[in-house]
């Protein structure tokens, strides 16, 4: 299904009935991502899983240099609105759980918890950052992601073991980012400038109230469980987990694990 944001078409999926919950990806996935705890998720509550704007089947943001992460939450808060939705859970990993910490700040009212996954709301330290703009730089002149960076960018999603035994979740995302089309290429870049290029909200962590849990990989190499742990001391009655044997999506490397961390938080928190 696709709902028009911006003049744009942005693609999303339901399933299930009762409180809702958003799930939104990591940068360069889609919402497909989400499928081991949808499927149990949608017993109970109402999913609803998005593509960001030049992933999946949403539209690409032509000439758009950079997008931020603040423009990027309100447009969940513009799906919500179309859906006729006031109140939801939130569950989002990486730049969606950028994503989250943005909502939780500046839309509390709209949520009744939220779900922060291996992800972190500081500032990219200056030595990664220099590399992932780097990597846009030529991403954006090649218009695609060429082999040279594929190898360097599909080992940071995963654990040692499934990036050294190049198991099926690596090889099918491997694959998949030489799949985008040249057409998302440019909105695949303004997003990773304006998330790797984010201002920091650690200082306005204090201010979140509403129920949130967070949850790492513990093998997450981009973003390691000493920055879900600093994010966590800051936001007050949070909960904190890491999942072993798992990577940077850790709801894809041990996808039991998660979704029982979700279904425990849920049930005691959505409404």
């Amino acid at each position: 299904m696709k709902i028009e944001i911006k003049n744009k078409k942005l693609s999303y999926e339901i399933k299930g009935e009762g409180p809702v919950i958003i799930f939104v990806h990591s940068y360069l996935w889609d919402k497909n991502m989400w499928r081991p705890q949808i499927e149990e998720l949608s017993k109970n509550y109402k999913c609803i899983a998005i593509d960001l704007w030049g992933h999946g089947n949403s539209d690409s943001l032509e000439d758009m240099e950079v997008y931020s992460l603040e423009e990027l939450s309100h447009d969940i808060i513009l799906l919500a609105d179309a859906l006729k939705i006031n109140k939801f859970n939130y569950i989002g990993l990486s730049v969606g759980g950028m994503i989250g910490a943005n909502l939780a700040i500046n839309y509390s009212d709209r949520l009744s918890s939220c779900v922060i996954m291996d992800s972190y709301s500081g500032i990219e330290p200056l030595e990664t950052k220099n590399i992932y703009f780097g990597m846009l730089g030529m991403i954006e002149k090649l218009k695609k992601i060429p082999d040279e960076l594929k190898d360097k960018i599909a080992p940071m999603f995963f654990t040692k073991n499934e990036s050294l035994t190049q198991g099926k979740l690596y090889t099918s995302f491997k694959k998949s980012l030489g799949n985008i089309s040249e057409n998302n290429i440019q909105t695949v870049v303004a997003l990773g400038r304006g998330i790797f290029g984010r201002i920091s909200l650690l200082e306005k962590l204090i201010m979140i109230k509403t129920p949130t849990c967070f949850i790492v990989g513990d093998e997450d190499i981009p973003r390691p469980f000493k920055e879900s742990q600093e994010m966590s001391i800051l936001v007050e009655n949070s909960l904190l987990y890491c999942v072993k044997n798992a990577g940077h999506i850790s709801n894809l490397e041990n996808p039991k694990e998660i979704t029982k961390i979700l279904l425990e938080f849920l049930n005691k928190n959505s409404k």
